[in-house]
């Protein structure tokens, strides 16, 4: 068995079965995947794919289980390559993270800026998505963390670090009938529409839940994973927003009345996440530390490069007690 075969291998499934873009992605020949590919299901003495005449159609149950092992070997792969460049003190290549477009535009600036003076040959990569995307980017080891709100779609294997708390605030044109109310209510918020971020793909978004527990249906009528996607159809009067409280600034906003949602709506966490079997470089290290200063270089090289289980070090995680992130005090 090679590594190569295992990196057709792993390939192949990520372009859906398609050796010729496979074979495209990885610089090599469509003939010589096939051969490959041939040679290890021989070699291990079973059917790795599904096939339809000549195309490969998906996975068996056992290729299945192949396919995660590779994947698991060129990670360590990777580790090996990774643990010789900090050791030989290389701090160049890439940095790769999956994020929302609130937490690229409005936290991570500053992390940034701190990082890239400590790390300045190091190429930063920032993908935006859903918790369910950046799940799969993660799985395919396409990046190296994950930034989220929503940790409900990310796989248990995954470790999902908790960073900081934060709160919603309720957005409306300054000549919006909530403009008189000195105290709007849950009950208040649900008579009007409402614009937001969209809810996840599992389960219910707090905010509907917080709302159904009062007997309330909200009446959401556009949802964006930009926050100023939903100011701008706020400024529309398509409904009230319901936002972030980093991504409402009331000078740059202001045309619109922020009310803090603190007491009306449950708190929201930002996590980061990765898979437990990535080797944490110095430069991840020092990301986290920055992003999450309640979090210790030594705690993590103590903890996360051991065998014990991701659950019990996610459950571990819960018991810090963080921070708030408030860059508006309303």
């Amino acid at each position: 068995m090679k590594l190569h075969q295992l990196k057709y291998l792993v390939a192949i499934v990520e372009n859906n079965f398609n050796i010729t873009t496979a074979a495209e992605k990885i610089y090599t020949s469509q003939p010589g995947i096939s051969k490959q590919l041939r040679l290890l299901e021989d070699e291990l003495d079973l059917k790795i794919f599904e096939r339809s005449g000549k195309q490969l159609v998906g996975l068996t149950p056992l290729g299945e289980d192949v396919v995660k092992h590779a994947r698991r070997a060129l990670q360590e792969v990777e580790n090996i390559k990774r643990l010789a460049q900090d050791k030989n003190k290389i701090e160049t290549g890439s940095f790769s993270l999956a994020t929302t477009q609130t937490q690229a535009k409005y936290v991570l600036p500053d992390i940034f800026k701190r990082f890239h003076a400590r790390y300045p040959n190091l190429q930063i990569d920032i993908q935006h998505g859903s918790a369910e995307q950046m799940n799969e980017l993660l799985d395919k080891k396409q990046i190296d963390f994950a930034i989220a709100s929503d940790n409900s779609s990310l796989s248990p294997d995954i470790v999902k670090i908790p960073c900081y708390h934060w709160d919603r605030v309720i957005i409306f044109p300054q000549s919006h009938p909530l403009g008189d109310l000195k105290n709007p209510t849950i009950e208040d918020i649900a008579k009007y529409p409402i614009v937001t971020y969209k809810e996840p793909s599992v389960g219910e978004s707090s905010l509907v839940r917080a709302m159904r527990a009062k007997g309330l249906q909200p009446n959401i009528v556009f949802t964006a994973r930009d926050a100023d996607v939903i100011k701008t159809y706020v400024r529309n009067d398509m409904g009230i927003g319901i936002v972030a409280e980093m991504a409402f600034n009331p000078k740059l906003d202001s045309d619109l009345i922020g009310y803090s949602a603190k007491t009306i709506l449950p708190r929201c966490t930002t996590w980061i996440a990765f898979n437990k079997n990535l080797l944490l470089r110095s430069y991840m290290y020092c990301f986290i530390e920055l992003f999450a200063p309640h979090i210790s270089r030594e705690w993590l090289h103590a903890n996360i490069n051991k065998d014990a289980s991701v659950e019990k070090l996610n459950e571990e995680q819960k018991q810090h007690d963080l921070p708030m992130h408030r860059v508006w005090h309303g």
